[in-house]
Formats: structure tokens, sequence, C-alpha cells
């Protein structure tokens, strides 16, 4: 039996307080070197403005680098993993918007009402990734970061806060979700 590494990992953290800010750069140095392709960094809570500093931070890493949050979206490119950050955009925010957006090309004539299915909801959503893990740092409750995208994905849990993340740690979530056997809702 193989061991795949998944292809999208999602990390949600559900509050950020400005300690660990080099942990953004370092989780994507290491989903590079294992080879995950989509990376997906939600901060459910941040003080400040934390987007300025992670663009400054992150202007150099080997990675196409997204950072979105309720207001904009910015975008770095050095090719690499595929990285997009998400700053207190939650899943119910996106999932809304989208709706929003169906029902006025409805209203609009673009689209019929019986028309309207999965597919078509997908097409109108943010993220367009499905992740393959989330992993909730620091805690055991989860988050609504791509409450439609994640309903197949496999969840981990870790004790360990954001700031006090080990390579070690991520590993382990890793080699968890390795072991598992993905039903995908069966």
């Amino acid at each position: 039996m193989s061991h795949p590494i998944p292809g999208c990992v999602a990390f949600v953290i559900s509050a950020f307080d400005g300690h660990g800010l080099e942990k953004f750069r370092d989780l994507i140095e290491w989903s590079a070197s294992l080879g995950i392709e989509n990376l997906l960094i939600h901060v459910g809570q941040h003080s400040g403005d934390l987007a300025s500093p992670l663009e400054s931070m992150l202007k150099d890493a080997p990675a196409d680098v997204s950072i979105i949050d309720a207001d904009r979206s910015k975008s770095t490119g050095k090719g690499g993993i595929s990285v997009t950050i998400s700053l207190g955009y939650g899943g119910k925010r996106e999932v809304t918007e989208a709706i929003r957006s169906v029902l006025m090309d409805v209203a609009a004539g673009l689209i019929e009402p019986e028309e309207i299915d999965r597919n078509t909801i997908e097409r109108y959503l943010r993220f367009k990734q499905k992740p393959d893990l989330v992993i909730r740092a620091g805690g055991r409750r989860l988050s609504d970061f791509m409450i439609w995208q994640a309903a197949y994905s496999e969840l981990y849990f870790t004790d360990v806060d954001w700031a006090s993340l080990r390579r070690l740690d991520f590993l382990r979530a890793i080699r968890d979700f390795q072991r598992r056997e993905r039903r995908f809702g069966r």
C-alpha cells in the first residue's frame, strides 16, 4: 500500500496575536519539501493589519501566494507551491456571497433556477480547492473555513498552538493522513 501525500492541505488557526509570524514561511517550506501542491492557511481572527507583514515576509518565498481578506485579494508569485492565506474570510460568508451571486445571475436571466446544482454553486465559490486534509492548530473545534469544499476532507486536530508548531508536529499530521483509508462520505 502506498502512502500518499495530500495534494491540498488546509491549516486553520483560530486566532493570531502576532506571535509566530515566521511560521507562515516555515509551513510553506515544509509543505513544498513534501510535494504538497496546494496549501491554504486560514486565520479566523487577528489584530491589526496582518496582510502587509505577510506580503513583505513572503515576497521572496518560492510559492505563488494569494492573501485574501474580506475586502481585498493580493497575489504574488515565484512559482512552486500554490499558497492561499485567508484572513478572517470564513466559509459562511463565502457560501452566502456565492448564493447571492447565483441569485443575481438568475435575476439577470443568465441562469435558469432549475439549472442550479452543486456544480453551479461551486463555480461561484471564492476558494476552488478541495482539501484532502484540514489541520486545526491548538484546539478541538472546527472552523467554518471552506465548509463546502472540506465536506470529504480528513480532519486532524493538534493541541499545539500556531506559535509553538514544529516541523515534527506537521509531519505527524501528514503521517496520520497517510494511515487513513479515505471514504469520501461513503
